[in-house]
């Protein structure tokens, strides 16, 4: 008979034994405190070619990377003691390595730079790839002067009322949720309707009242709170951010202010493309706040969680 009994969810997090894998490094424990779940450490080293692997001693190749890993459960042992630490060294590619372990409940964490392995992995596109391809939310942590290990306060998400956005908000939800007094500042880019003779209204001067915008920005999220509560949704402080200015210029104007900025997959209208375009790579490169990607995958595996 088959076990239908889900796996534990965890947080997984990927080193490079760089001190710029710190940063990620202590959000996953902070992270791994708050939810429960064990913290994985991984620490994939892609495997050398056999002319090589040949003239490297005998267990030699293995010993650097060991001491990398033993050095980050170190870490997280004195920073977080009661949150359990396993550790993992693989021979894949680090992208491939983190997907293999991941699941619909669990949680990614990777860092923006880096040398080696796992900094390869998200330089650049790669990591926008890696999020694209998770079955869960998969966390960019950027080196900051912010403590990476502390609580959110602040938390910005982006909307559009597409289903992916609206697992992002779920997300950005149950993240505020878990860290108790967080607010949450939904940003959505809202263009009013002109039902008729747009383009000829708008060469003569006129524009729609500001608050039309505002109430069509407040009903949508309104209704998209609605469809995605969350335990302990009900105490978290929302703010509606109703915007003209472009995605990319709203969201980074608000990580400024957040401790945290979540986005979504392949929205539509404003927000099109944000995980998966230019408006996400933008985001990624120039926010200095942790950045969470949740992608299609992670939508498609909540409507099939039991």
């Amino acid at each position: 008979m088959a076990d239908d009994t889900a796996d534990p969810a965890k947080v997984i997090v990927g080193v490079d034994g760089t001190a710029s894998s710190r940063a990620p490094l202590s959000w996953a424990a902070g992270e791994a405190a708050r939810r429960g779940p064990p913290l994985t450490v991984i620490h994939a080293v892609p495997a050398l070619p056999a002319r090589v692997r040949s003239a490297v001693p005998f267990g030699a190749s293995t010993e650097p990377a060991e001491q990398v890993l033993d050095d980050a459960a170190r870490h997280v042992r004195a920073l977080r003691p009661r949150v359990p630490v396993d550790t993992l060294l693989t021979s894949e590619r680090p992208a491939s390595a983190l997907i293999r372990r991941s699941g619909p409940e669990d949680l990614i964490v990777v860092g923006s730079r880096g040398l080696g392995a796992v900094g390869s992995a998200v330089r650049g596109s790669v990591g926008v790839r890696l999020a694209a391809r998770a079955p869960c939310p998969v966390v960019v942590v950027h080196g900051s002067e912010k403590d990476p290990a502390a609580e959110p306060r602040r938390i910005a998400v982006g909307v559009d009322g597409s289903e992916e956005s609206r697992q992002a908000l779920a997300f950005a939800l149950e993240e505020a949720a878990e860290c108790g007094e967080a607010s949450l500042a939904v940003v959505n880019s809202e263009e009013p309707p002109t039902p008729f003779a747009s383009q000829a209204l708008v060469t003569q001067g006129w524009h729609p009242p500001e608050r039309l915008v505002e109430q069509l920005s407040e009903e949508l999220v309104a209704d998209m709170l609605t469809q995605v509560g969350r335990p302990g949704a009900a105490d978290v402080d929302v703010t509606v951010l109703s915007t003209r200015e472009t995605p990319v210029q709203a969201l980074l104007a608000e990580a400024r202010r957040a401790d945290l900025v979540v986005l979504g997959s392949r929205g539509r209208g404003s927000l099109r493309g944000l995980l998966l375009g230019s408006v996400s790579q933008d985001v990624l490169h120039h926010a200095a706040v942790p950045v969470a990607m949740v992608s299609r995958n992670c939508a498609q595996a909540a409507v099939h969680r039991p």
